[in-house]
């Protein structure tokens, strides 16, 4: 028999999410996702952070594809990562990366970081 466990604060309060991607493809989804749990969580719901990871980071820097990507984040409340190792490991200039995208030194430990601190994750 299972015994009852007991509520975590982030079952209790603010409800954060963390995406760890590596297709430019899927962030359409991921943000109508998150606009729905926004909606579903309601006052509950807190941040939702997408860390773009591997060589889809290449694309960052092209606004054709990312400015529909950025729109559809910012409409959804999500917040655009990219992960600093992978742009260095496929030679993408940092300083190119649109304003509205967090850079952060390595997406996998962010992303350890933020399930430490109880978010809720899933890499696709």
């Amino acid at each position: 028999m299972f015994a009852p466990q007991a509520l975590s604060a982030q079952s209790e309060g603010t409800q954060n999410y963390f995406v760890l991607n590596r297709n430019l493809q899927q962030l359409k989804a991921i943000s109508l996702a998150a606009g729905d749990l926004a909606e579903i969580n309601g006052e509950h719901f807190g941040e939702f952070n997408v860390v773009i990871c591997g060589k889809a980071v290449k694309d960052l820097v092209n606004p054709e594809i990312m400015d529909p990507i950025i729109k559809r984040a910012e409409e959804n409340g999500v917040q655009l990562v990219a992960c600093g190792f992978s742009l260095k490991k496929f030679g993408v200039d940092m300083a190119a990366i649109p304003s509205q995208i967090i850079k952060v030194d390595n997406g996998i430990l962010y992303g350890f970081t933020l399930q430490k601190k109880g978010y809720y994750s899933i890499t696709l």
